[in-house]
């Protein structure tokens, strides 16, 4: 079985491409993204946009939620670049009319390079409450505007797929694999294959002493579903 932990709100288009396959599979939320309201710091950095060199969002989440209070300046400062850290995010901004461009790896390092490559000095990240790991790849002055907050979903029903023999597990975010090393023991960890969205996620599944764990050519859903179908 193939298990979907991507949150309610950005796990659909998985599910349509899985059902799409006739696969055997479940969506099993591990987390939740909850709106919250930027602080007053977060707005004062938007009404001063036209100071940074750049703006970066950071997760579809981080458009739902940030784009509207970007929009209103965006008119404004349309030539200020907006980057993309993968193409749903892209997505997402395109179908507000706001135009973006993307890192060569859909990461955190991409965003970096970049960033060093166009020699960006000052940025504005829109994010989640978690500082974003760009915060620590960069010698660029980041400033955020968190506007979601990612939280481990309440009353996980982990009975519903831990008795099958082998489970193929989609994983997109660290958070969500330290949730499973909290619900698994070590010999059902045997039993499981990870498809990473990451290689810090791999990297941490082994540290974790999960048995087999598979990097996805990239975090998109259809990289990440075709990783799953090739261990299926």
């Amino acid at each position: 079985m193939i298990v979907n932990t991507r949150p309610i709100d950005v796990g659909q288009k998985t599910n349509i491409l899985l059902d799409s396959l006739d696969c055997n599979f479940i969506h099993l939320p591990l987390t939740q993204i909850l709106k919250t309201e930027p602080s007053s710091q977060a707005i004062k950095h938007l009404n001063n946009l036209n100071q940074y060199d750049a703006v970066i969002f950071t997760s579809q989440s981080s458009v739902k939620y940030g784009a509207k209070f970007f929009q209103e300046k965006y008119l404004n400062y349309k030539k200020i670049p907006v980057i993309s850290i993968g193409l749903a995010t892209q997505d997402s901004l395109l179908k507000l009319d706001i135009s973006s461009t993307t890192p060569s790896t859909y990461d955190s390092s991409g965003l970096a390079a970049v960033i060093k490559e166009k020699g960006y000095k000052k940025c504005l990240v829109f994010c989640g409450t978690i500082n974003p790991r760009i915060l620590s790849m960069t010698n660029a002055d980041i400033d955020t505007f968190p506007c979601y907050l990612s939280q481990d979903q309440i009353k996980v029903n982990f009975e519903e797929i831990k008795d099958l023999n082998k489970l193929i597990i989609l994983v997109y975010t660290k958070q969500s694999l330290e949730i499973l090393v909290r619900e698994f023991k070590a010999d059902e960890m045997q039993k499981v294959v990870l498809i990473a969205a990451s290689k810090r996620i791999e990297q941490s599944s082994k540290e974790y002493s999960f048995m087999k764990c598979v990097i996805a050519k990239s975090p998109h859903d259809e990289d990440m579903v075709s990783a799953a179908l090739e261990e299926y």
